[in-house]
């Protein structure tokens, strides 16, 4: 069997001029190529105190093995300094090390992720190493771990060694927001170019090919992968998902617990409790993932490894994100009512403003990452507990959690690639093999959701005896079972409790012993157009972008119908609601509209049709 392509990551440290992000680095890196790693696609050797011995043992040990050769710690332009057995510190010289990495056939790329390592280049080429990425500067510890970990989760996710860099490049940029012009960039070695950070990707001549060198694709063991039905080689889709999330699901979803505990399984039914435990907005999307042909010798697009399935991975992943960047919104709004005292920072406005200024050609590449994390950064600011407390521990973020922060990138990725129709049709297969798990890793993250639940409230009835304490009984439809929301009518459901909440809204709810504890009202980026309008069934909707003064709207069960528009004369509360949440968030005064006048001599009807 022929051996993987081996990624040799070496790090030093100097206990004089300690690096504390070294740590970090390496174990990010690691987590991120992980997966391929035990897929046997690559092979990933670390050394964390790498002395001179120790380098010249693992080239000598994987000769012409050795793809990419990246060094983390301090550096020169005329050294690498190592460790030495007695925690002392030693120079590998630039034209030895340059000697030892030309020697080995196979390398694509040497990554010298240490101060001002440029000047290292012109050796390597000299010795005939096809690429390098070295800085020109000194380099900040942090920044230069985090331009690690964005160059390998994109490599990672299949992208080639220039995109992979262009890649961290951008994520430096919008972070660092620096300025630097010198001689380095993306360019044939002894070209002068406009750059505007200390990395450089440097190309020696009649190298270019090096530049298109990426993780290879891969299928599991044992199976075949193909997109006809077999009956004896075929993938079976879900499987890696129900895996990661039936435990987690089941401690807060007691009906998938008892079906865990059965013996044999009921496949069906723990697909069902599943899906019944999320609420509809991630349910829905789950369930079209679940989807299977009534005949068995056919199967649906979701049971192959399709482009169609590998859209709804995505739009699960997003609509996930979305939901959960529309309860924080609804969170911070209440707050900012209840303290008047909280104010947005201009570090802060500024996503703020890219949501608001969402239009038809950018809505849907929108990162609700970075609002998630923008509002809740708000809330660490005024110590603002959290609706949802479990929120707390859910950062996306490297730092915070390389594997949650991975799947997130792999999946953003891929779907930007899908908008720009840039998406390489042999590379489909492996994405949605790959996707299941990321997805699988984000909704595990996100199980605590659970726990809540999501309803439509249609109409409050009051109820009084005399010298009895008023009751009241919300009349709802309960948004937490997918499978149900295709149908034409569904039953409303009467709950009698102590205190009452908003009317004709979506509500997220807390309840306790027969009483709501706590709600927040998802309007108006979650409503429900079949209650506006007074009907006895649901049609949810989520925001979408907003423009020429009218709010657009996706239908959550089909996404590609044609989206619903409100404006100042229909639907007219929603877009007050939106326009009043504004003006809150920027700190602006508004006047509050009340939409248009009926004409005189309007009926009753026509009336009460444009409340």
């Amino acid at each position: 069997m022929k051996s993987p392509p081996v990624i040799f990551l070496a790090f030093a440290n100097d206990q004089d001029q300690y690096l504390s992000m070294i740590q970090r680095e390496r174990k990010n890196i690691i987590r991120t190529l992980r997966r391929h790693h035990d897929r046997q696609v690559i092979r990933v050797v670390a050394e964390p105190s790498t002395t001179l011995e120790d380098l010249f043992d693992h080239f000598n040990h994987y000769r012409d093995q050795v793809v990419i050769f990246h060094y983390g710690g301090h550096a020169a332009g005329t050294h690498l300094l190592l460790e030495t057995d007695e925690l002392g510190s030693e120079k590998a010289r630039s034209r030895g090390l340059a000697q030892l990495l030309g020697a080995q056939e196979n390398l694509q790329l040497v990554f010298l992720n240490g101060c001002a390592t440029k000047d290292q280049v012109s050796q390597l080429f000299e010795y005939g190493v096809k690429a390098v990425i070295a800085t020109s500067v000194k380099i900040d510890d942090r920044l230069a771990t985090e331009f690690a970990e964005q160059f390998y989760l994109a490599l990672s996710s299949h992208s080639n060694i220039k995109r992979s860099f262009e890649t961290a490049r951008s994520y430096v940029l919008e972070q660092a927001q620096t300025g630097f012009t010198q001689d380095f960039g993306l360019a044939v070695w002894g070209e002068s170019v406009e750059a505007d950070i200390p990395w450089g990707l440097y190309i020696r001549p009649g190298a270019d090919e090096a530049l298109q060198w990426s993780i290879a694709h891969s299928t599991p063991a044992n199976t075949v992968v193909r997109n006809r039905y077999d009956y004896q080689d075929v993938v079976e889709v879900n499987l890696a998902l129900i895996e990661i999330l039936c435990e987690p699901l089941a401690g807060y979803h007691p009906p998938l617990d008892f079906e865990l505990n059965k013996d044999p399984l009921d496949i069906p039914s723990i697909k069902r409790e599943i899906i019944d435990s999320f609420p509809i907005p991630i349910g829905e999307q789950v369930r079209k993932l679940f989807t299977r042909n009534n005949d068995p010798g056919q199967r649906d697009e979701m049971e192959k490894l399709s482009l169609t399935r590998l859209k709804q991975l995505i739009a699960c992943y997003r609509k996930t994100l979305e939901f959960v960047s529309f309860i924080v919104l609804s969170q911070l709004w209440d707050e900012m009512i209840k303290n008047p005292g909280i104010k947005i920072s201009d570090d802060h406005i500024v996503e703020f403003n890219a949501f608001f200024n969402l239009n038809k050609e950018n809505w849907q590449s929108f990162n609700h990452v970075k609002l998630i994390l923008n509002v809740m950064e708000i809330f660490d600011e005024y110590r603002i507990e959290g609706y949802m407390e479990e929120l707390t521990g859910v950062r996306i973020a490297a730092e915070n959690d390389p594997e949650l922060y991975a799947a997130h990138h792999f999946m953003n990725t891929v779907h930007q690639q899908i908008l720009n129709n840039d998406l390489e049709e042999d590379k489909i297969e492996e994405y949605c093999l790959d996707g299941e798990q990321h997805l699988a890793i984000i909704l595990k993250a996100f199980a605590f959701l659970v726990k809540y639940k999501l309803s439509t409230i249609t109409n409050i009835e009051i109820i009084k005896r005399r010298n009895q304490t008023a009751k009241f009984k919300h009349h709802q439809i309960m948004l937490s079972k997918a499978l149900t929301t295709s149908h034409a009518g569904i039953s409303e459901v009467g709950t009698v409790f102590n205190n009452y909440s908003d009317s004709k809204s979506v509500l997220f709810l807390k309840t306790e012993n027969d009483e709501i504890t706590d709600y927040l009202s998802m309007s108006p980026f979650i409503i429900d157009q079949n209650v506006l309008d007074g009907e006895l069934s649901s049609k949810i909707y989520f925001f979408a972008y907003q423009e020429a003064g009218v709010l657009h709207y996706q239908y959550l069960n089909n996404p590609v119908d044609k989206l619903l528009r409100i404006d100042a004369n229909h639907y007219h509360l929603i877009w007050d609601e939106f326009e009043t949440f504004r003006a809150i968030i920027l700190g602006m005064e508004r006047k509050v509209e009340t939409g248009a006048k009926p004409r005189a001599g309007t009926s009753r009807f026509m009336k009460k049709r444009q409340r």
